[in-house]
């Protein structure tokens, strides 16, 4: 049997009704799917196997947090203000593209990589420059594009009958876990380290979305947030239990950032633990959750090949973080993120700290002080989708 492409997994899902295009009859809504039997049940195996690995497995606590939250949420949380992504528009027909990624695939098709590479990182004015100087002209009627500008990707609503309280849909589960974490801290454990998850829909305002379940405005999430004191520096513990240290010998698939200069390896193989000690990772409970996060690839069926781990470029991390390794599975040609690590510090803690009035602190051997975080989120719909592109073979016998 050979592997197929994306045409075919496209075409499978078409005729079978693993995936479907939302609303229809309507004609599309961009960047809107809806699963069908057979896609539903296999999404609904992935989460399930989730939960008995990262939850139920790690002896971790999982919560189900409201979808739509009040402004001063996400004010603290600095989504008001930096979720953004660069957009350019058509001065003629008014059509939006992003425009990093558009001039991504620009270069992609002409060949030039390390372009390519410069342009997924590139500034408002580097890629405003970019665009006059590669002449590239709005798809839909070929007149000229804008300048870039920020775009926020927030999707608001009103709450309540008057419409006076500014409302939002969350843009991703974890703000619900970190108001949470005092609550749940006082009457379920009072140790750290601790985990808390969640699974759920997010919504994001793509501007202009495509590849199917790759970039959606509205997805699925698994997040888990771990809590810790950043000034223990002994054995990680888990579910009450030291981890082995051996597990840090563990060779994983890693672009770091000096390969992604366009002429690198894909990734090469290193240790965890050198990964760690060259700072590649920013800390030892991260190196510990990509441990647990490559197990759970393979246990879904995917081959090491399959997917690696890549550092950030420091112009990538979020406004919240330390440093973030994302990993990414194979899709097609290239590779796809289906999960964000991010050390997050204390920054959410803090921030809805200073917001509420609420004291986010704990207090541990006579040390009071706020915990510090380290984040995986996995993207469902992207997991998804790789997960059967990887899987997808032609059976020349049968047909």
């Amino acid at each position: 049997m050979k592997a197929e492409g994306l045409d075919s997994l496209v075409n499978l899902s078409a005729r079978r009704g693993i995936v479907l295009p939302a609303y229809s009859i309507y004609g599309e809504a961009a960047g809107l799917y809806d699963y069908g039997p057979i896609g539903v049940r296999i999404k609904n195996k992935i989460v399930a196997a989730w939960r008995r690995h990262f939850i139920d497995g790690m002896g971790n606590f999982e919560i189900e947090a409201t979808i739509v939250g009040p402004d001063k949420v996400f004010e603290a949380s600095g989504h008001l203000k930096t979720f953004t992504d660069p957009i350019t528009v058509c001065g003629k027909c008014g059509a939006s593209y992003r425009a990093d990624k558009l001039l991504a695939e620009h270069f992609e098709k002409a060949g030039k990589v390390a372009m390519a590479e410069k342009a997924k990182h590139g500034t408002l004015k580097d890629l405003s420059s970019m665009l006059a100087e590669e002449r590239i002209k709005c798809e839909k009627c070929g007149a000229p594009l804008t300048e870039v500008t920020p775009f926020n990707l927030m999707l608001g609503t009103k709450l309540g009958p008057t419409g006076k309280v500014q409302g939002y849909l969350r843009p991703e589960t974890a703000q619900g876990i970190f108001v949470d974490f005092k609550q749940i801290y006082r009457t379920n454990t009072m140790k750290l380290p601790m985990a808390i998850g969640q699974t759920g829909r997010v919504f994001r305002n793509e501007i202009s979305p495509r590849n199917m379940l790759i970039r959606m405005r509205e997805f699925s999430q698994m997040e888990l947030e771990y809590f810790f004191d950043p000034e223990d520096h002994g054995p990680i513990v888990i579910d009450g239990s030291q981890v082995d240290e051996s597990v840090f010998d563990t060779k994983v698939n890693f672009l770091t950032r000096a390969d992604q200069n366009g002429a690198g390896p894909e990734y090469r193989q290193i240790t965890l633990k050198e990964a760690l000690s060259s700072g590649h990772i920013p800390n030892k409970l991260m190196a510990y959750v990509l441990y647990e996060e490559q197990r759970f690839m393979l246990s879904l069926g995917f081959k090491q090949e399959q997917f690696r781990f890549r550092e950030m470029l420091e112009d990538e991390l979020p406004h919240y973080s330390k440093g973030n390794v994302d990993l990414e599975a194979r899709l097609g040609g290239s590779f796809e993120e289906v999960a964000g690590n991010a050390y997050r510090s204390d920054f959410d803690l803090k921030n809805h700290e200073r917001m509420s009035g609420e004291d986010m602190s704990v207090l541990v051997d006579g040390r009071k002080f706020i915990p510090h975080v380290v984040e995986q989120s996995w993207g469902v719909d992207r997991l998804f989708w790789c997960l059967l592109a990887n899987s997808l073979y032609y059976d020349e016998a049968r047909g």
